[in-house]
């Protein structure tokens, strides 16, 4: 297995003064999401039953499950079930098992820790961005939407920690911009694509368009 390795270089804020979490855009099924979690914190992966409606999944696919949710606070809360979904980040295409939730929560699903073992995947909250080994022994690196809430007001505790390292991203981007037209350092190949691409609408938890619905409307 090739080494998987994280440098200075590489971090997508220049600085450790920040507290961000791996925010990602990516799909489930044919559907674009926004604010996917990965938590190695989690020993479970959660979604919230709201984006199961906004997904179309019918209740009735659900598996009973009597596992229990504990929280910060060591009280207990129960899924009302469990599904198994088609999961895409980038390049990494995946299964998860999800424990449904009837909760509001600032993400639209969290990946935990047995997705992350599952796949191989090394995050780091610090780099902003997780790597991993495809399956032609590639290192892959997929980096983090730099701004999942899109600049809308929320009430999320999360969405503050962008509001307060934004500083430090634009320093670094400044900083990273100079070292290109110098050329001292090779530039970060996968940051300013993530910096432009265009995202979900930050008012809903998904933008509502299947990958073949984007197709149909190229084609016209």
């Amino acid at each position: 297995m090739p080494n998987i390795v994280f440098t200075p270089q590489d971090m997508l804020i220049k600085t450790n003064l920040h507290d961000r979490p791996l925010y990602y855009t990516g799909y489930i099924g044919d559907v674009k999401v926004d604010r996917m979690h990965i938590d190695p914190g989690s020993s479970i992966s959660i979604i919230p039953k709201g984006l199961l409606h906004h997904l179309r999944i019918p209740m009735h696919r659900l598996t009973p499950t009597s596992t229990a949710i504990s929280g910060f606070n060591s009280g207990r809360s129960y899924p009302i079930g469990k599904i198994r979904l088609k999961c895409q980040i980038g390049d990494l295409q995946s299964e998860v098992t999800c424990y449904v939730i009837d909760t509001d929560t600032s993400y639209n699903i969290l990946l935990g820790r047995p997705w992350i073992h599952d796949y191989m995947i090394v995050p780091s909250k610090l780099h902003q961005y997780f790597k991993y080994v495809d399956k032609h022994g590639f290192v892959k690196t997929e980096f983090t939407d730099i701004d999942p809430f899109k600049g809308v007001e929320s009430y999320y505790s999360d969405s503050c920690l962008y509001e307060k390292s934004k500083r430090h991203l634009d320093e670094g981007n400044k900083q990273a911009n100079t070292e290109t037209a110098t050329g001292s350092e090779e530039p970060l190949r996968s940051t300013s694509k993530l910096a432009n691409r265009e995202g979900p609408h930050p008012l809903l938890p998904l933008c509502g368009k299947t990958r073949s619905a984007s197709r149909r409307g190229k084609s016209r």
